[in-house]
């Protein structure tokens, strides 16, 4: 579902008023939802997705690592989760233990317990989990917070969403889908930590909405103008070729309809381009505004600990928009 499909779908549901317990909630539009118990934030999301592979193991890995996202992106630490599967009958079992196999391994990894789930028969196979985390209510990261002068940084390269696609019609082998394969099994958990200690001051993971809807995300939720410097953007290779071979996701073009008028494209993307914009990421990077003196160390970091990051801009003064230079 595209994001202005979905603001209009959960405005009619939301409350006036919520509990001062609540840190963040849907009305924020953020990652995960944070309740404050006992002095602690418990950091709650779900996310469930198709398969992006033909390994059913790393597709529960991908899934696991996807769920999880969500809370990394508020500088939280998940803790438990329970699988959520949708799973069709004439699929082996074989294969279904395969998935859950790869998704615990990833939940073992991430030092976090799983407590059960809830399975139901559905015509398409979809795997993903709820999953609860902890965080410090002080130390939150939240789409909120961006202030002008900060620098952006993107912690992992764009284009999934085509490359997935491209697989699944035989346009692209096991081989070719391997880059962006791995970089969808890498755990958010390192840079949260260091976004954290490197003080950050919002974040939100780059996936369904494409790095262009939750670059406005941000923007709007923090009052600013995101400036994207659109050569400094890490791409996967394969991308533009695959787009230039009529691949594209059902996603890519409701991303491009929400952000609309709030787009700037100073720089004149070609369709290739404004196709990667929107493109929708499975297990994505965390886009993350940082203090410009902090910027270069954290990218450092980043790099240093094997991220494919890059910083991508700027944070404005002025109305929530994304300009592209």
């Amino acid at each position: 579902m595209g994001p202005g499909d979905l603001i209009s779908l959960i405005r009619p549901a939301l409350r006036s008023t919520r509990s001062d317990a609540v840190l963040l909630g849907p009305e924020t539009g953020d990652d995960a939802g944070v309740f404050r118990l006992d002095g602690r934030g418990l950091v709650a999301t779900v996310d469930f997705i198709t398969p992006v592979c033909d390994d059913p193991r790393r597709f529960g890995r991908v899934a696991a690592v996807n769920a999880m996202s969500d809370v990394w992106a508020t500088g939280g630490r998940p803790i438990f989760a329970l699988n959520v599967c949708a799973f069709p009958a004439w699929v082996d079992r074989a294969v279904l233990s395969e998935i859950l196999v790869g998704a615990d391994q990833a939940l073992e990894a991430a030092g976090a317990a799983l407590l059960g789930g809830h399975t139901v028969a559905d015509d398409d196979l979809k795997f993903g989990m709820a999953v609860v985390g902890v965080a410090d209510p002080q130390r939150l990261l939240a789409r909120a917070g961006a202030l002008p002068g900060d620098r952006l940084i993107l912690t992992k390269p764009l284009g999934t969403g085509v490359m997935i696609n491209a697989f699944r019609a035989g346009q692209l082998d096991a081989a070719g889908l391997e880059p962006a394969l791995a970089e969808m099994e890498r755990f958010n958990d390192i840079a949260s930590r260091l976004a954290l200690e490197h003080g950050a001051r919002a974040a939100t993971d780059v996936s369904g909405f494409g790095l262009g809807g939750h670059a406005l995300g941000m923007a709007t939720a923090s009052a600013v103008t995101l400036r994207l410097r659109w050569a400094d953007v890490p791409r996967h290779a394969a991308f533009r070729a695959l787009q230039a071979l009529g691949v594209t996701t059902g996603c890519t073009a409701p991303n491009r309809e929400h952000v609309g008028a709030a787009l700037d494209d100073r720089r004149g993307l070609d369709e290739a381009d404004r196709a990667l914009l929107f493109d929708p990421q499975t297990s994505g990077g965390l886009l993350l505004a940082v203090p410009e003196p902090a910027a270069g160390p954290l990218l450092r970091a980043l790099l240093d600990s094997g991220h494919r990051a890059a910083q991508i801009g700027e944070v404005l003064a002025g109305a929530p928009r994304l300009e592209i230079v």
